[in-house]
């Protein structure tokens, strides 16, 4: 069983097609690939081996029983779901959210929930209620988040693709930090989140491009009561990986000067892909959208703490819990109460803004058809870097300041995004390349992606992690 460490997913469910392997011995070689490596990695929280399915069957949806996990934000009826914080012990979830609902019709096989911070709101898996997930590449460092847990276990092996949502950069941090291809679908792509503004969706962390074409198909629209919806790329996502993109005009965002402090371990990864992808034929020009990030960067947060403190009361108010200092950590806490102080008034001047501002980025797009730049300012951040009971707030905040303000741009304007694992630093961690593709695009974003595989394959890396 050891060969399944070296293939992808797709990969694997072709082996089950073929009768090449059982699903029975599928899914005891990730059990046992999670009872091995997870009380290291704190990667999943919550196991459900007791639905695994012995038999491959194609007529339950394309999957046929394949093992998949779930980010811990998300419901699976009859399970628990903390979202990462004791104000939800003991809650079980009553129904499936919509987006379990379509991986449980297509045939996915849920075996457990992956770890997250506090109500997904720090780029760093680092629950106090569920524990620190680690690094797989170095485990002094973090994975990133919030689909720490996610992109970990994947990494490590324990599974061959999970769930993952993004609602500022939370797909892309850890696909970034752990080596992994993630995509930030469109917005309206799939089912929103429906309480975070619209800002986040959903998707997953593989390690490969056609696991992740593979799987968006799974998801494609929205759900009833969505506020967007994106029509429909039409066919199966996997076509579009099928041939190479055009030539493509790419614009590169490459010295920040004093706007962003990049590390040069970052900044090296990155000139990397811009080298490649003019290597590649692709017409690669410094270029920076106009708009001023700091700005942009006050807004969103304005909007985002709103969301995020309204959504952390009604999940706990579901649970029949009061949002107060002993229920919940401290960094959420602080952040709960800052989104309470905006006025109304706050509330609105910034989601306006963040408005205008998209048009002006959407408008750069009509020039250029990919933008690249750095996916955070920073590698893979120490453990603990988060830590709410050792590190005063001012500082974790300092920390975020530094580290993910590029990311949330392609969430505001509702544009695909992609990190793609194309460099390896210091302390063998990977740091990834952003692309943003235009509005509705995801075609091209693959097509480039799976081109970048073919030039520059990074599958061999995993071999490390066995």
């Amino acid at each position: 069983m050891e060969e399944l460490q070296h293939l992808d997913g797709t990969a694997q469910l072709e082996m089950l097609r073929k009768k090449e392997i059982k699903l029975s011995e599928l899914n005891e070689h990730y059990k046992a690939q999670i009872t091995k490596k997870n009380p290291e990695l704190q990667a999943v929280v919550h196991t459900m081996f007791a639905n695994m399915d012995d038999e491959f069957d194609e007529s339950k949806g394309r999957f046929g029983g394949f093992p998949f996990l779930i980010k811990d934000l998300n419901a699976v009826e009859g399970e628990p779901v903390s979202y990462g914080s004791k104000i939800m012990k003991g809650y079980q979830a009553s129904a499936d959210d919509e987006v379990v609902r379509r991986y449980k019709k297509a045939g996915l096989n849920i075996i457990g929930k992956t770890n997250t911070p506090e109500f997904g709101f720090t780029p760093a898996t680092e629950s106090n209620f569920l524990g620190f997930t680690k690094n797989p590449w170095n485990p002094d460092f973090s994975p990133g988040g919030s689909s720490g847990g996610a992109a970990a276990a994947v990494a490590s092996g324990m599974i061959p693709f999970a769930h993952g949502s993004d609602g500022g950069g939370s797909i892309r941090i850890p696909a970034s930090c752990c080596g992994l291809f993630g995509l930030k679908p469109t917005r309206g792509r799939s089912p929103l989140s429906m309480r975070i503004n619209s800002l986040a969706v959903h998707h997953a962390l593989t390690r490969s491009v056609r696991d992740s074409a593979a799987l968006l198909n799974v998801i494609e629209g929205g759900q009833i009561g969505d506020s967007y919806s994106t029509p429909p790329l039409g066919g199966p996502f996997e076509r579009y990986i099928e041939k190479e993109p055009k030539p493509l005009k790419i614009a590169y965002m490459a010295d920040f000067g004093s706007l962003l402090d990049i590390d040069p371990e970052v900044q090296k990864a990155v000139e990397s892909t811009a080298k490649i992808c003019g290597e590649l034929g692709h017409r690669v020009e410094i270029a920076y959208p106009d708009f001023n990030l700091h700005r942009f960067m006050d807004a969103y947060v304005t909007v985002w703490v709103v969301g995020g403190a309204l959504a952390v009361k009604n999940a706990a108010r579901l649970n029949g819990k009061e949002v107060n200092g002993q229920s919940i950590e401290r960094l959420l806490h602080t952040l709960v109460k800052k989104g309470e102080s905006f006025s109304v008034f706050e509330y609105e001047e910034a989601r306006q803004y963040l408005y205008d501002e998209s048009v002006k980025v959407h408008q750069f797009f009509q020039k250029y058809d990919v933008l690249l730049h750095p996916v955070n300012a920073k590698p893979p951040l120490p453990l603990g870097s988060y830590d709410g009971e050792e590190k005063a707030v001012e500082d974790i905040l300092k920390v975020s300041a530094k580290y993910a303000h590029l990311t949330p741009i392609a969430n505001v304007t509702g544009q695909p995004a992609m990190s793609v694992p194309l460099y390896w630093g210091e302390n063998n961690l990977p740091i990834g390349s952003h692309f943003m593709g235009r509005f509705g695009d995801e075609a091209t974003l693959l097509q480039l992606a799976a081109q970048l595989e073919k030039a520059r394959p990074w599958q061999h890396k995993y071999e490390e992690l066995a």
